[in-house]
This record gives structure tokens, C-alpha cells and sequence, in this order.
């Protein structure tokens, strides 16, 4: 492997370092804006009414919801299907497919709720009933449209790549598989429930348990790869000196 490989190991592990971090950012701005009712960003009165602070948390929340939870799974799904496309096969094709479509679903999803919110906030404000009622009707249409549409669709998307990717680490020696297959069974486990509008409950823990073991899955990957990366010259040194 040559030092170009070496820099493109570094940037998925730093990628997925710097991403987990984010991502349980974001867990933490999200509890900032809602506290324990987190359905309150499906009520747009609720969410349209808070002062501009907290508006700018949110707003930050879907930031680290971009840069942690999606962004870097086109660096990390990258690089872990060029290194394994011979045990993948078609599979490989199928896992970046399936990927793109994660990233692009879920930051569509972010971008809707970060871009509408202060304007939809000021209309709230400034308008009559009329207007504070239609404004609040629009937040509540996209925020469930991106909470139980956009962000549920993703269940059979993990859920398919997750386990697979568990597994073809696991044989390659690396840690953490069990954590991936949570996430993968997680979201399954969440998409499942959003048929069932009386599972809500059940529904959001499984949702607790991916934000908070994906991230953890994270680190632990980019920590691995980041020591993988460092002894690589001393291996190649090896072969050579065996040669």
C-alpha cells in the first residue's frame, strides 16, 4: 500500500472520528432544544414559538446531524468497499448504492428543518391567527414528513448494509461488529415500529439506541484505523525484509 492510500486511510478515520463526535453533538443540542419530549419538534405552535436562541441551537443540532450522522458515511462506506470489493462482490455495489441513498435522505431531511425554521418562526411571530396557524400547520407537515418519512425510510437501508458490513469486519479482524449489528437491528427494529402509531414508544427507544451506538461505532472504527494506518510502514518493512 502506498503513502496515498496511507493519507486516504487517515481521512476515513479522522472523518469517522471527527463524525461520531458530531453526531453525539447533535444528541446533546437535541435534548438542549426539547429536553425529555422530544415529539415536540413534530408540534410546529411548539417549535415556532421558542425565542431565537434556542432556534440557533436547533438549527446548530441539524448541522451535527449532517457533518455526524450522514457526510461521513460516503468517506467511511467508501473506503470500506474498495478495501473489501473481492470478498463483497456485487454486494459492493449494492452497499454504495445503498449508502448514497442513507445520506441523501437524511440530509435532505436535516436541510428542510434547518433552511424553514427561522423563516416560519418570524411569520409566526409577526402574523395574525390566520398566518401563526398556517405557519405552524407548514412546520408540523415537514418535520413529520422528514421524522416519519424521510428519517424512517432509513430503517431498511441500514439494516441491510449494517450487518453485512459487521460481518466482513469481523472476519478482517477488527472490533466492534456487535455494535454495528445493534445499529443495523435498530433501525430495522424502527422502521418496523413506525407502522404501528401505538408503538411510539418502542419506536423512539430503538431510535435512543442507534443515535447513541452508531456514534460509538464510529470512533471505535476511526481509532482502529487510525493504529492500522500507523503501523503500515513497519509491515511493508517486514515484507520487504522477508523478500
Amino acid at each position: 500500500m502506498n503513502q496515498t492510500s496511507r493519507k486516504v486511510m487517515r481521512f476515513t478515520a479522522w472523518s469517522a472520528i471527527i463524525g461520531g463526535l458530531l453526531a453525539y453533538a447533535n444528541v446533546g443540542l437535541s435534548v438542549a432544544v426539547t429536553g425529555p419530549d422530544a415529539d415536540m419538534v413534530l408540534h410546529g405552535a411548539s417549535m415556532l414559538a421558542l425565542p431565537p436562541e434556542t432556534r440557533d441551537l436547533f438549527r446548530w443540532c441539524m448541522v451535527a446531524d449532517t457533518l455526524g450522522f450522514y457526510l461521513p458515511f460516503l468517506v467511511i462506506g467508501g473506503y470500506f468497499v474498495h478495501e473489501f470489493r473481492d470478498e463483497l462482490g456485487a454486494l459492493g455495489n449494492m452497499i454504495v448504492m445503498v449508502v448514497v441513498l442513507y445520506v441523501v435522505v437524511g440530509v435532505t431531511g436535516a436541510v428542510l428543518e434547518f433552511a424553514i425554521l427561522h423563516p416560519l418562526a418570524h411569520l409566526y411571530a409577526g402574523g395574525d391567527d390566520a398566518t401563526r396557524n398556517a405557519a405552524a400547520a407548514v412546520w408540523t407537515a415537514i418535520a413529520n414528513g422528514t421524522q416519519n418519512g424521510l428519517w424512517w425510510i432509513e430503517g431498511p437501508l441500514v439494516l441491510f448494509w449494517a450487518p453485512i458490513a459487521a460481518n466482513v469486519l469481523k472476519k478482517a479482524g477488527w472490533k466492534g461488529g456487535i455494535l454495528l449489528k445493534i445499529v443495523g437491528w435498530g433501525f430495522g427494529i424502527f422502521f418496523l415500529f413506525g407502522f404501528f402509531p401505538d408503538l411510539s414508544a418502542l419506536s423512539n427507544a430503538s431510535e435512543m439506541v442507534v443515535v447513541l451506538v452508531l456514534p460509538l461505532w464510529m470512533l471505535l472504527f476511526g481509532w482502529q484505523l487510525l493504529r492500522r494506518a500507523r503501523t503500515l510502514p513497519a509491515r511493508l518493512q517486514g515484507a520487504g525484509a522477508t523478500t
